[in-house]
């Protein structure tokens, strides 16, 4: 609650701080940003939650492991990153340094994810409390700079490195509070750290793509203030993920550390499904029938054409909340690759939809591609996951695509 709380809050005062143009280029940054660190990661976080749960005699050589894996995927995106910039600035020398910036904190991020998410399965208030010192200390600097009139899109970026800095110290100190560092990185960890981040990456880039794919098109094709006002009716929408997740990020630990799968572990699943759904609704709808006169009032005039956008992407928020959820109960039964292959679907999904509507109608398509992608995500998740092995399974290993398809046609 306390990180959505404050992302909501740093989102608001930063647009208003740069207007619908200046929010829109911050969005565009953030998008690019946001698709590099999913490349860096390599699907560590998982990798690191799931190994760490089921083998915690290894942990802190696991953590070791997986850390020196995102600094070598971190570098190989960096590098990428800084080349990129002047391309996805679109000429603009401001927006350019931006790119850079953001891309410049990379190694950071990738870092600080080896001792954040290796505290969850271990310390799951320690992980809680690593995760929202960024987003609070960031929404405490945003407020000062606003108050004084000194936020510009370059110093909201530097806030962002500088807060992620703070973040990983703060999530190495409590790393050896909890046993989980120092280590060495193991070559004997590299295989099933790799493998099952592969799997994850095979997941999430889909995924990401189905999140960022219509803000990275959006960067490259209309004016800066029309995807400021979309990124606007996107963050709105997105405030019930930080809550929801939680279900998620309980479950997935749990699900790993088990040998079987009961029939209160379906229990579980199905409790998980139904209040993800039923928290993200909650939220939305009341939001969108007030986004006629909240919007104006948030952000300003300039931002009423997000209302509209926000009222598309209601229903299509709820699949996205409710799919990470379904992701992780996923992911806890050592199935990445189903998780894949639904994202994959829905990324499909994604570019016909935004082939064929952005030309049309703009970012109202966008907004359309968005919403039946999530839904068609969460059906796919939802229908492999009733049709998994409804009793034992093999720990710590990623079945394959075969072993996959003989488990759904059993089921």
């Amino acid at each position: 609650m306390v990180t959505a709380m404050a992302s909501g809050l740093g989102g608001v005062i930063v647009a208003r701080a740069l207007g619908p143009a200046g929010r829109g280029e911050y969005a565009a940054i953030m998008a690019w940003f946001g698709i590099s660190c999913i490349v860096g990661q390599m699907g560590q976080p998982a990798a690191l939650c799931f190994y760490v749960a089921k083998d915690p005699q290894r942990a802190r050589d696991y953590v070791a492991t997986s850390r020196a894996i995102m600094l070598a995927t971190g570098m190989l995106a960096f590098i990428a990153g800084l080349l990129l910039a002047p391309v996805l600035s679109r000429g603009n020398p401001e927006v350019a340094d931006g790119y850079r910036i953001a891309f410049g904190i990379s190694i950071v991020t990738y870092v600080g994810i080896a001792y954040t998410y290796s505290l969850q399965p271990r310390h799951l208030l320690s992980w809680n409390v690593v995760r929202t010192i960024q987003p609070v200390l960031s929404l405490l600097i945003l407020c000062i700079l606003w108050f004084l009139k000194l936020l510009t899109l370059n110093k909201a970026l530097f806030i962002l490195a500088a807060t992620l800095t703070l973040q990983l110290g703060w999530g190495y100190w409590y790393c050896r509070r909890n046993a989980l560092a120092p280590g060495h990185a193991r070559i004997s960890l590299l295989r099933p750290l790799t493998a099952y981040g592969i799997a994850q990456i095979a997941a999430l880039t889909p995924a990401a793509l189905n999140a960022q794919l219509d803000q990275l098109v959006l960067s490259q094709t209309v004016a800066p203030a029309d995807l400021g006002r979309y990124a606007i009716a996107v963050s709105l929408t997105s405030l019930p993920i930080p809550l929801v997740a939680a279900i998620g990020n309980v479950a997935f630990p749990r699900l790993a550390a088990q040998q079987v799968v009961t029939d209160a572990t379906r229990r579980m699943q199905c409790y998980a499904i139904v209040a993800s759904a039923g928290i993200a609704a909650a939220i939305l709808a009341p939001l969108a029938l007030v986004a006629y006169w909240l919007i104006p009032f948030l952000f300003g005039a300039g931002y009423r054409g997000a209302v509209p956008l926000l009222w598309i992407l209601t229903p299509g928020a709820v699949f996205l909340a409710c799919g990470q959820v379904v992701g992780d109960l996923l992911r806890g039964r050592n199935y990445p690759a189903v998780v894949a292959w639904a994202q994959g679907l829905a990324a499909i999904f994604t570019v016909v939809l935004l082939i064929a509507l952005l030309p049309i109608i703009g970012v109202y398509g966008a907004a359309i591609a968005s919403t039946v992608a999530y839904g068609a995500a969460l059906a796919a998740m939802i229908r492999s996951l009733r049709h998994l092995p409804r009793h034992g399974r093999r720990a710590g290993r990623v079945p394959s695509i075969a072993e996959k398809v003989v488990a759904d046609h059993q089921g």
